[in-house]
């Protein structure tokens, strides 16, 4: 009975110490990101274009393209835009190499983030 205990004991600690918790998406890498990733084609903190629309207060708001299923751009119509701009909208002009899922999260965070601050 005792070494059954100490068995389970044994395997609960190694749960428990061997979970690593989920990385919180971090806005500030997000902004390095946007920065790499976004502005050749975009502005970030103006109203201008460039060749996209601006993306200054994205989050939350309605899409300015057509054709896109999204009533606005929250955390999953960004996931999947970014994901792949072409999978959403066919013959978008908007050709992006993959984004990671982790650069996808700090982007959205980051999004989220200069909403808030406006």
């Amino acid at each position: 009975m005792m070494r059954k205990i100490l068995r389970h004991a044994a395997m609960l600690s190694g749960v428990f110490i061997f979970t690593v918790p989920a990385l919180a998406a971090d806005a500030e890498r997000g902004k390095i990101v946007a920065e790499v990733r976004c502005m050749p084609c975009h502005h970030l903190d103006q109203a201008s274009k460039s060749v996209g629309p601006t993306l200054k207060g994205i989050y939350n708001r309605a899409p300015t393209i057509t054709g896109v299923p999204f009533k606005r751009w929250d955390d999953a119509a960004l996931d999947a835009w970014l994901s792949g701009p072409r999978k959403i909208k066919p013959n978008s002009s908007m050709t992006v190499p993959p984004i990671a899922k982790r650069d996808r999260e700090d982007l959205i965070a980051y999004f989220k983030r200069d909403e808030k601050s406006d």
